[in-house]
């Protein structure tokens, strides 16, 4: 009951730090190591359990490249974040009325 509370726990962990995505492919990699356990056992392994193995170490390869799960933002849009203040309602309109006036009609 320990063993199954715990890794319950650190799977949760796990998906708070990153995504779900991210956190099921990581637990596929028991398959690549039952393969290489096999190996270091001497044991027959086939070719498609070799080919599966690699599949899930290239899918868990190209997920750690990919950058568009990340939800910092870029540079630049922390930069607009930053300089971007809520306005008043006064300042509202006193916006509206320059545009206004730019515009060539009185504001109201």
């Amino acid at each position: 009951m320990a063993i199954t509370w715990s890794s319950d726990y650190l799977y949760v962990l796990a998906m708070l730090k990153t995504t779900p995505l991210v956190v099921t492919v990581g637990l596929s990699l028991t398959i690549p190591f039952a393969v290489i356990g096999d190996f270091i056992l001497n044991k027959p392994v086939k070719l498609q359990v070799v080919g599966g193995a690699l599949i899930v170490l290239t899918s868990f390869v190209v997920l750690g490249l990919d950058k568009t799960n990340t939800e910092e933002p870029t540079p630049l849009e922390a930069v607009q974040l930053e300089e971007e203040e809520p306005l008043s309602p006064i300042h509202e309109a006193e916006e509206r009325q320059e545009l206004a006036l730019e515009r060539g009609r009185p504001g109201r």
